[in-house]
């Protein structure tokens, strides 16, 4: 970090950084998904396929039990980010006024 500013800007940081590709492989990725970023492709075919296979059972069972229930898929909570750009200037200008 001590090389920002000589022949690494802050700008190219920040052109690195949200640049960075979409993937679980990177730490910011992890940190903005936090319940699911170990959720991948494989995952949910996975679960597709134990689904599959609880209802095949189910129903060669005559019906009788309790119905299978499918895999629950992690779910992140809504980001809590400015809704328009007069917000984030809102937020901007209470934070300049120490609000928070």
């Amino acid at each position: 970090m001590d090389r920002i500013g000589e022949d690494f800007t802050w700008a190219d940081l920040r052109d690195f950084v949200a640049h960075l590709p979409p993937i679980p492989e990177t730490a910011l990725y992890r940190v903005q998904n936090p319940n699911s970023w170990w959720w991948s492709p494989d995952m949910d075919f996975y679960a597709a396929m134990l689904n599959a296979l609880q209802w095949a059972n189910f129903q060669r069972g005559g019906g009788k039990g309790e119905k299978p229930k499918p895999v629950k898929r992690p779910k992140e909570a809504p980001k809590k980010g400015p809704k328009s750009v007069d917000d984030l200037q809102a937020r901007k200008q209470r934070v300049r006024r120490g609000g928070g």
